[in-house]
């Protein structure tokens, strides 16, 4: 059986051989960097802050020491992708995790202070904390996902999914219009709503963007934790779920096989931290360092 996510959908859309590469030839290495240790070790820290005040008290909840948390995550997930690499080899530099964590603690700051704008209590209750999605997309091709907050509000009976984004300065306006980006959310939507036979006019999806810097010298409040709502409609769930099925048709056959044969590099901003490209794995560079190779040479 295969299992394909999100992130899958998202690589083969930029380039299908990073994606053949990394997935069918298993031939990526740790992908882990200071941002995805971050970004793992703050999403913990708020999802367990949000655990216990929705099923425990906010007052307890607010008694927590998230910066310590934040701390101990970070130091955690450092510790145990540094195990999986080489002798001497590490994810981050320790200079790079001394300034996220000091980034963290401006982000828990914010998220206490305005708290009650972004999470409340009353008349709201919490769903799951990392809602496993397996939902068959085809015989033998299951697609597997987590919801990082769901919540419902008991007086609409509306259920709200919700996905924390740790970014540098926040998402603009193409990366709010990339479809694929937002695909996430309505993919979600939709096989939660299958999963559990709820109308899709009654889910709702929201990112939280946590962005670790702030842009200068403008007239404007900046909001360190701000909301986006994607398009969600009937029309931009059909174009995301049209968009990934077609990439599940076009690699796996029923029972999981792999029936796309060639698989095309695609240059583009992705080639700057593709490890393929580092370690002279993609054919695009392959052949773009054999004819500097023959220019200077011949």
């Amino acid at each position: 059986m295969a299992r394909v996510s999100y992130s899958q959908y998202g690589m083969y859309s930029t380039c299908q051989e990073q994606y053949k590469l990394n997935y069918i030839d298993k031939l990526g290495t740790s992908s882990a960097n200071i941002h995805t240790i971050f970004g793992s070790a703050m999403h913990e820290t708020i999802q367990h802050f949000l655990d216990v005040m929705y099923n425990v008290t906010k007052k307890q909840a607010l008694q927590l020491n998230l910066e310590q948390m934040l701390y101990k995550q970070m130091v955690e997930h450092f510790t145990k992708e540094s195990e999986k690499m080489e002798d001497g080899m590490y994810p981050c530099k320790k200079e790079e995790l001394g300034e996220f964590f000091e980034d963290g603690k401006a982000i828990l700051g914010y998220f206490i202070s305005k708290l009650d704008k972004l999470y409340t209590k009353t008349g709201y209750e919490l769903v799951a904390i990392e809602q496993r999605l397996n939902a068959e997309i085809k015989p033998g091709v299951h697609f597997i996902g987590f919801i990082d907050v769901l919540l419902k509000d008991k007086t609409t009976q509306d259920y709200i999914i919700i996905d924390l984004k740790t970014s540098t300065r926040g998402w603009n306006k193409y990366q709010k219009n990339d479809k694929i980006k937002t695909s996430q959310m309505l993919l979600y939507k939709k096989f939660y709503s299958d999963k559990y036979d709820i109308p899709l006019d009654k889910i709702k999806v929201e990112y939280q963007i946590l962005k670790r810097k702030l842009w200068e010298g403008v007239d404007f409040p900046i909001p360190r934790i701000s909301k986006f709502v994607p398009a969600n409609g009937k029309p931009s769930m059909n174009l995301a779920w049209n968009g990934f099925k077609g990439f599940v048709d076009s690699v796996f056959a029923e029972g999981g096989d792999i029936i796309q044969e060639v698989f095309p590099p695609n240059k583009g901003k992705q080639c700057d931290w593709c490890e393929f490209k580092t370690r002279n794995l993609c054919s695009l560079w392959k052949w773009y360092l054999f004819f500097i190779f023959i220019y200077i040479y011949t």
